[in-house]
C-alpha cells in the first residue's frame, strides 16, 4: 500500500473499508488526514507534522503550493495506537511517553525512525528500554535485532547471577543457553561467545582457549563488540 494511496483507489478495486474517526484527532480545522492500517482516520496539524518529522516535512512540502480538490489521505502501515502516540508527542512542548508494553514501544520506535523524527527517537529508545528493564535477556534480543550496541551493553550489565539463574531454570542450562543464543543476530551471537572466551592452563603449561558462560554476564559488557563480526 502506497503512503499516498487514496481511499478512492480502494473503492476502485472493490475493497469495502470501514473507516472510523479517531475520537480526539478529529478537528475539522486540521486538513491533513492519516489513515492507520487498522482503518482509523486521524486529522492532524500540518504545522506539527512538518515540525516533528522529516518524512512529513518532505511529503507535505511537495504539495504545499497545489490547490487540493479533495482530501488525499496518507495511508500508513502502522496501527492507530502508534499513530495516536506519535501525534501526542508531536503536539506538546515537552514530549514524554507513558508506560507502554514492549511491543507497543518497538512499534512506536519503528514509526519514529520511519518518519525521521530526530528529536523523538531517543525518547522512543528510552521507552523501549524501560519496557524491558526487568527482562534484560529479552532486551538483549531486541538490541541485537536493532543493532543497538548501547542498549545491548545496558542489558548485559543487568544480567547478574540472580537474573541468569531465574531465566535459565532447567537442569540443562547449556542447552538453554545455546537455544537463547540462536535468537540473537549472528554478530551479537558471535560477540557474546567471543566475550565469554577465557583461557585455562594446559597440562604442559600452554594457555588453551576455554568457552564458559558464567552466570554473571555483566562482566561481558565492556568487551562486547559485535561490529567486528559484521
Amino acid at each position: 500500500m502506497s503512503d499516498e494511496q487514496s481511499e478512492d483507489d480502494f473503492q476502485e478495486i472493490g475493497v469495502d473499508l470501514d473507516i472510523s474517526s479517531h475520537p480526539v484527532y478529529n478537528d475539522p480545522n486540521d486538513k491533513i488526514v492519516i489513515i492507520s492500517n487498522d482503518y482509523i482516520k486521524f486529522r492532524a496539524s500540518k504545522f506539527h507534522l512538518m515540525r516533528t518529522s522529516q518524512f512529513f516535512d518532505g511529503l507535505l512540502s511537495t504539495v504545499e503550493s497545489e490547490e487540493p480538490t479533495k482530501e488525499e489521505p496518507i495511508h500508513l502501515d502502522f496501527p492507530s495506537s502508534t499513530i495516536s502516540l506519535f501525534l501526542d508527542l508531536s503536539t506538546c512542548s515537552n514530549p514524554s511517553i507513558p508506560t507502554i508494553n514492549s511491543e507497543e514501544a518497538k512499534t512506536l520506535l519503528d514509526f519514529l525512525e520511519y518518519a525521521i523524527c530526530d528529536d523523538l527517537i531517543d525518547i522512543g529508545r528510552s521507552s523501549l528500554r524501560n519496557s524491558l528493564e526487568n527482562q534484560p535477556f529479552e532486551l538483549l534480543v531486541t538490541a541485537s535485532r536493532r543493532n543497538d550496541l548501547e542498549m545491548a551493553k545496558h542489558a548485559l550489565r543487568k544480567i547478574d547471577n540472580k537474573v541468569y539463574n531465574e531465566y535459565f531454570k532447567s537442569a540443562f542450562t547449556e542447552v538453554e543457553v545455546k537455544q537463547y543464543l540462536r535468537r540473537l543476530t549472528r554478530p551479537y551471537h558471535l560477540a557474546l561467545v567471543d566475550a565469554a572466551m577465557t583461557t585455562i592452563e594446559g597440562s604442559f603449561g600452554f594457555q588453551l582457549p576455554h568457552l564458559t558462560f558464567i552466570d554473571d554476564w555483566s562482566t561481558f559488557a565492556d568487551s562486547f563488540h559485535p561490529d567486528q563480526f559484521t
